[in-house]
């Protein structure tokens, strides 16, 4: 059993033992730059959920800039900040990603008063060297509306055991190996995608390569969108068999996903590779055991399933 400190304090209270010291420490962090999902915003009081507890920001609003990911690509796009925080739906081709909601990845640079948010925190750029320890990359050109973060040169540290996948002319991506093989042998100019999540400086997962087709971020990423194959849908649990990467980094693993899936939720789905349409909880129940299924989501909040694959 687990418990937080604050209460084990009230325990040690109502025990007759007054507790020696509540540090300062053990209170959210207020006001320091920092990263982490959004939980709230409220009266200027922006609220993130951070690996080592709660973050606040006093006094967000219009003097900060927001920059949305692009989804689809390098780059960020300058949004309304306000619209932004409050969850209005934003400019983006992938409409279930394109609003701030409960778990999405957001950074806070209180110094320079700028937010950075998105489905996770990325760098792209072609391959410049990697050795010592550090991913050299030059940021990937960007697309008209967008503007260029990180730009330039950029220097990375990655951890050699770091998993990599990799699409090979335009493929699925696929596990290749640890970071300090792949990397050694990418070839200079090669399209590099870094992936982190609740610390932008490091980096969880590296792609080689850019997959035509693009439906999750990473094979196997339990707070993101994943991917399987079906195997059964009864009452609303949804039970896929989804791919992960192993600890020991040597072969992907069949992982058993579950998911209780509400009625608000679309579904979509594919017939024989054609495009995605709307097609309700009829889809799951018909569907037969492998069928490609892709959970898209943020944290615990679902945004969407689709059936089959589109071509």
């Amino acid at each position: 059993m687990h418990f937080t400190k604050s209460l084990l304090v009230v325990l040690a209270i109502a025990a007759g033992h007054a507790p020696l010291v509540v540090r300062a420490a053990d209170a959210p962090a207020m006001d320091r730059s920092g990263s982490g999902a959004f939980v709230s915003y409220n009266g200027g009081l922006l609220t993130l959920k951070g690996k080592s507890g709660h973050l606040l920001f006093n006094n967000v609003g219009a003097k900060f800039k927001a920059y949305q990911n692009n989804e689809e690509g390098p780059g960020s796009r300058l949004v309304d900040t306000m619209q932004a925080l409050s969850g209005a739906q934003l400019p983006g081709k992938i409409r279930s990603l394109t609003r701030v909601l409960p778990g999405t990845k957001m950074r806070v640079d209180v110094e320079k008063r700028e937010i950075y948010f998105g489905y996770d925190f990325r760098v792209i750029g072609t391959l410049v060297s990697f050795e010592g320890g550090k991913l050299n990359l030059a940021a990937a050109d960007v697309p008209e509306g967008f503007v260029k973060i990180p730009a330039g040169p950029v220097s990375l540290p990655i951890d050699p055991m770091t998993p990599v996948l990799e699409s090979i002319h335009g493929g699925d991506l696929k596990f290749a190996g640890s970071a300090g093989e792949m990397l050694k042998k990418a070839k200079p100019g090669a399209v590099i995608t870094t992936h982190s999540h609740y610390d932008p400086d490091v980096v969880e997962v590296v792609e080689i390569g850019e997959p035509k087709r693009r439906m999750e971020r990473y094979i196997g990423e339990t707070s993101g969108t994943v991917r399987g194959s079906f195997l059964s849908f009864k009452g609303d649990i949804l039970r896929i068999n989804g791919k992960g990467i192993g600890a020991s980094l040597t072969d992907p693993y069949d992982q058993l996903i579950v998911r209780r899936v509400l009625p608000e939720v679309p579904i979509l789905e594919s017939v024989d590779g054609g495009p995605y349409e709307a097609a309700g909880f009829d889809a799951l129940r018909r569907a037969k055991e492998g069928t490609v299924i892709t959970i898209r989501k943020v944290e615990d909040l679902i945004l969407e399933i689709r059936v089959g694959l589109s071509k």
